[in-house]
């Protein structure tokens, strides 16, 4: 009796074990044909579901055409990924491609690609989607192309290698890659973009209301670590005080692009967390420098900088904006400080402006601008020029007037713009691509010299020489940086700050 207890004893054991190593067969198994890893992933995830409110709706899904930041904030990284990523700063970082390697001559670059990689819809990513995708976006015209015109071939010598050879050197290549011109799209996907999304990121498109909100799910078949929360809901409001409200009401857990007035209730609550960062976008007073204005001479542009008080228009933006400088912002590859530049002198900038008798103006300078800048900031900057003896008509017009009178007549000597350093710092390096027509020979030449750069460090180097003559010369006044607002109630972490108006990684937001 006691012997057959004991037998039937280890039986069970002997079963328990086969058993175990049965599962562990077939798990790998499935693994190795599912292309999975086989290490556990120990990304702590959650059930949990989030609402952010954003101000500004995308207009469709489709991120190959549509031309707004709307869309690529709320699908870039977190539905349809790039070849490159990029990491807070914006700077280069693995993304479906888990490194590269780039020649001597900086002609030839190899990128390495993740293993078991897969769209949401269960289709294999390998390198043929990534070359058909860069194909794709060339021939027909997609958001980013006109970033690509320096490739020569695309290869894909591998399942997991993509080889990309240049006509001639393109130090920004990683940058456009991790931006929209990198996106891997599905080739065998039916879908209508302008509705849907297929893309083989963290997470995929679950309800899409057309002006009114966007939920994103988990991707279950995702093939690095999963998103911390199980869905994303992003609530659009149009303004940014109704926004603020609902956030205020309980009816969010974070939103982004908080106004002045929200960004003030948000620090008051204390059941917030509020977060800034830094963007691209900089508000820029521009001169027209073209031959016959009065301000193609240097030295009044430069008696103009002096005269502005840049702490007095930041401190008047309520904490979203901060002193820029220059043409780049933290973001960019030739970023440095250039504040310094053009301190607030009132006796300077009198002493230079002074060169110029009161009828070299032709009555006053015409500050002519786009009436969504707002009455104050033409004001102050009138009331400025005025201490150091330089005349001022301000005139707030239209957008349709605004392009008619400045772009088209060119009947301006003042006007406010916003610019982007991702895509309009080089401008200052053709004349017909910026409003002020500013020609130097001397920004030129550092511009072209950093496009030929074969190296990060001679292209940064090139970048920050570019940078310091354009300052410098004066062909406008950066006037601040636009600062990005979140805020979110204290139960979400992980919530971004940098670029939010353009890029929202949400896949490391957690809810406690």
């Amino acid at each position: 009796m006691e012997r057959n207890e004991r037998g039937s004893w280890k039986s069970g054991i002997i079963f328990l074990v086969a058993l175990v190593l049965l599962s562990a067969v077939a798990w790998v198994g499935w693994s190795l044909l599912n292309h999975r890893s086989l290490l556990p992933n120990n990304t702590v995830v959650s059930q949990a579901g989030i609402t952010i409110g954003a101000v500004t709706p995308p207009k469709s899904l489709d991120i190959r055409s549509e031309d707004n930041d709307a869309v690529t904030q709320a699908l870039l990284g977190n539905v349809y990924q790039t070849i490159v990523g990029k990491n807070a700063d914006n700077a280069p970082a693995p993304g479906i491609a888990r490194s590269w390697d780039i020649s001597k001559d900086a002609l030839t670059y190899t990128f390495h690609l993740n293993d078991g990689m897969h769209f949401s819809n269960g289709h294999v990513l390998d390198s043929e989607d990534v070359v058909w995708s860069l194909q794709q976006t060339i021939t027909k015209q997609y958001a980013g192309a006109d970033d690509l015109t320096l490739l020569a071939s695309v290869d894909a010598t591998a399942a997991d290698t993509v080889r990309i050879t240049l006509k001639s050197p393109d130090p920004a290549l990683l940058r456009t890659l991790s931006g929209r011109a990198g996106i891997v799209y599905d080739e065998q996907a039916k879908i209508n973009y302008s509705t849907q999304a297929a893309g083989s990121g963290p997470y995929q498109v679950a309800d899409w209301r057309n002006g009114e909100s966007l939920k994103l799910i988990r991707n279950q078949r995702y093939w690095g670590s999963q998103a911390k929360v199980e869905s994303v809901t992003l609530r659009y409001f149009g303004s940014a005080s109704t926004m603020s409200k609902a956030l205020e009401s309980g009816e969010l857990d974070a939103a982004t692009g908080l106004d002045a007035g929200g960004l003030q209730k948000a620090e008051n609550n204390t059941s917030l967390t509020v977060g800034k960062g830094v963007s691209q976008d900089s508000v820029v007073l521009a001169f027209n420098t073209d031959t016959a204005s009065v301000l193609s001479d240097q030295r009044l542009r430069q008696a103009i900088r002096y005269l502005i008080d840049s702490d007095g228009i930041v401190k008047a933006q309520q904490g979203l904006g901060a002193a820029i400088g220059g043409p780049f912002t933290p973001l960019d590859a030739g970023y440095e400080d250039l504040t310094g530049l053009f301190p607030l002198d009132p006796a300077k900038g009198t002493s230079l402006a002074s060169y110029f008798p009161p009828s070299y103006y032709g009555g006053s300078l015409r500050f002519i601008y786009p009436e969504s800048y707002g009455a104050q900031l033409g004001q102050l900057i009138k009331e400025q020029l005025a201490k150091g003896g330089i005349p001022v008509t301000v005139s707030m017009i239209s957008e349709a007037d605004w392009k008619q009178t400045v772009e088209s007549q060119r009947a301006f000597d003042m006007t406010l713009i916003t610019m982007s350093s991702g895509t309009d710092a080089g401008s200052f390096a053709n004349p017909s691509d910026t409003i002020t027509k500013y020609d130097s020979p001397t920004a030129q030449e550092s511009y072209k010299k950093a496009q030929a750069s074969t190296s990060d460090e001679a292209y940064t180097a090139a970048l920050k020489s570019y940078a310091r003559t354009v300052a410098q010369e004066a062909p406008a006044d950066w006037l601040f940086m636009k600062v990005p607002v979140t805020a979110s109630v204290r139960k979400i972490s992980g919530m971004p700050s940098n670029m939010t108006d353009s890029y929202l990684p949400l896949w490391n937001i957690s809810s406690q």
